[in-house]
This record gives structure tokens, sequence and C-alpha cells, in this order.
């Protein structure tokens, strides 16, 4: 039987998008305890959102579905961050618009964003901020917290990959990985440089001896550097590995300039 809603338009056909601002007055739910210990739920209204589901998800909805199943977050302007970097709590979507981690989002209908939202909606963000909202909703809810004890080490690294005498080498650098072995006292580190194809090794190893001659050893030692391309980055690496803070230092304008 074919589904009622096929001949309607799906959200992607109507023009949404993973990254979509639209204006709307809606709640945010937040759950805590109370006094006697009772749950207690709390709402607020708020008025700007982001599209924050995947395209293949809005593609895959009609414009008359009634379930509640696209995510939004709320879009804030008081106090937006300094820079443009993917792995802080905000990210700027524009030089004075922001997202933050740890508002809860919110889920609403395809018809309510078609029948309410639509007038409300602004043009689509350009290609770079859309790729950096991707990104940072990809790092902030999908790979591990580095863990407590690790903080100041890892910390510590990242502000130095971030220094801006090392701009022009983290140019080619798309990311730093970190891994750390605690079972040494002082813990030990590896660093591994994901470059471009035709960045100068080298150059980057030399970049990354400096970060680790700067660390503090009551920190951690790192005993291994390398580097290599993404066809070179093992999976294995990857799933084992912590991201330094590099887009810190490669992406401070609008555009992403290599880390991502």
């Amino acid at each position: 039987m074919a589904h009622a809603n096929a001949a309607k338009p799906t959200l992607f056909q109507d023009g949404w998008r993973q990254g979509t601002v639209f204006h709307v007055r809606l709640p945010i739910h937040t759950v805590g305890l109370g006094a006697d210990d009772s749950v207690v739920a709390t709402e607020i209204q708020h008025s700007s959102w982001v599209i924050a589901s995947q395209d293949c998800d809005l593609a895959g909805v009609h414009v008359d579905d009634d379930a509640a199943v696209v995510e939004v977050r709320a879009v804030l302007d008081e106090d937006p961050p300094q820079d443009w970097g993917v792995r802080s709590r905000k990210l700027r979507l524009d030089v004075a618009r922001y997202v933050k981690a740890g508002i809860a989002p919110a889920f609403v209908s395809p018809s309510l964003l078609a029948r309410l939202a639509r007038e409300g909606r602004e043009d689509p963000l350009p290609e770079g901020r859309a790729i950096a909202l991707k990104t940072w909703l990809g790092l902030r809810f999908d790979r591990p917290a580095v863990p407590e004890h690790l903080v100041p080490l890892a910390s510590d690294v990242a502000k130095r990959v971030r220094r801006p005498g090392g701009r022009l080498t983290a140019e080619a650098v798309h990311d730093v990985l970190m891994q750390f072995d605690d079972s040494a006292d002082p813990t030990r580190v590896a660093l591994f440089a994901v470059i471009e194809p035709d960045a100068d090794r080298e150059e980057v190893r030399r970049w990354l001896a400096e970060v680790a001659r700067a660390i503090p050893t009551e920190l951690g030692v790192v005993v291994e550097i390398d580097v290599g391309t993404k066809a070179e980055t093992s999976l294995e690496l990857i799933e084992t590995s912590y991201a330094a803070d590099a887009s810190q230092i490669s992406w401070r304008g609008p555009e992403p300039e290599g880390a991502v």
C-alpha cells in the first residue's frame, strides 16, 4: 500500500536543510529534582532555532507528517564565542549567533515546520558554516570525552597546537590525534598529525616535536610522533585516539582552512 503522503513533498524538497535557521516560538523542556526529591519539569520559551537533523532524514519525511522527529537546537545571540573553532561548547553560526552544547534539543514535526515556520525561515547557511555545524554536532555528541584525570595534559597539548606561531604549518593539518598510556608515571603520549597529501611531512614532524618538548614533564612525556594523510590513518587509530584542538589554530575565520 502506498504511503498516504507519497504525493506530498518531503521537507528536503520543501527547502529545509540541516543548518536552516527559522523563527517560531517553541518550548524547551528540562527535568530536575524538586525540594522534596520529586521530579520537576521546567519549560522555557525560545524563538530562534536551527535544524540539527541530517539532510537524509529531512528527505525521508513529508511535510504533512505529524510525528515529532526533526531535531532542532536553540539559536542564541548573547555573549557569542570569540573564535570559529568546532570543538568548543559554543559554535558560531554567523558573526552574532551561535548554538551551545548543554541546552536540551527540541523535536518538532515536519507539519509544524511546513505550516508554522516556513514564513520565518532564513536562507540556508553558507557552505562553510553548514560544514562547521555538521562537524560540531558530530564531534560534540559522537566522540568520547577525555578522561577527567587526563584533562590537564590534553588541554596543554591543545593549547600548544593552536599557538599562533604554528598557524602556517597547521593549515596543512586536518587534525592532531592524541593517545595516552597512563599506566606509566608520568603519562606517556603519542601524537599523530593527519595532514594534507601535499604537506611537508618533515616540517609537520618538527612542529609536533616542538609541541612535545614544551609539554611540562609532570603532565606527560611524548614518546612517539607520526604523521599521515587521511588515507594513511587507520580506523583503529581514530577509535583509540582523542582529537587535540587543532581547529582553533586553522579555523578562526568563517570558512575552514584545514582542520575540520
